[in-house]
Order: structure tokens, then sequence, then C-alpha cells
């Protein structure tokens, strides 16, 4: 069972300004998951996962790496990964 890639590639990609917005909440969500990570009460993994998204959101080269990482996980895992994320325009 092939499946789509996790996050779309974006030739064109975004504009500039959008770029930046969505780097900069992306290096956010990454900072806030290593104090997660230093405090043991917050966990940092949520942060670390929207850190993810959004990062590969903001550029081609990082939704590049993040399918190519996720076509290494088991069906079940990225079937997973799929009910857990939000539905997109056009995803089946």
């Amino acid at each position: 069972m092939e499946l789509p890639d996790l996050l779309p590639e974006r030739d064109n990609g975004y504009p500039a300004w959008k770029r930046t917005a969505l780097f900069a909440a992306g290096s956010a969500c990454m900072v806030l998951g290593v104090i997660g990570w230093l405090v043991p009460v917050v966990t940092g993994i949520p942060f670390y996962v929207a850190g993810i998204v959004l990062l590969g959101l903001a550029s081609v080269r990082a939704a590049r790496a993040v399918n190519r990482l996720e076509r290494r996980l088991p069906l079940r895992a990225r079937l997973a990964l799929r009910r857990a994320l939000p539905r997109r325009d056009g995803a089946q």
C-alpha cells in the first residue's frame, strides 16, 4: 500500500513573509521542546512534532527530509500519524 507524502512539497512555496513566520514558529516550538526536555514536568515531544511540521511547511528541503524519514516507519505507524494530523484540503 503506497501512501502519499505526509507533508506536501511546494515547488513555488509560500510568500517570503509566510515562510519566515513558519520558520520562526517552528524554531520557537523546537526551543520549547528542548525546555520541555530539561524540565521534567512538561513533555517536549508535542513541541518537537509541531516544530518539525512547521519547519517542513517553511522549507522544501525540510519537507523532503520529513517525508523520507516517515517512509521508513512501519505501515501501522504511518497510518496512525495520518489519523493524528488534521485533514488538509485535497487529502484522501
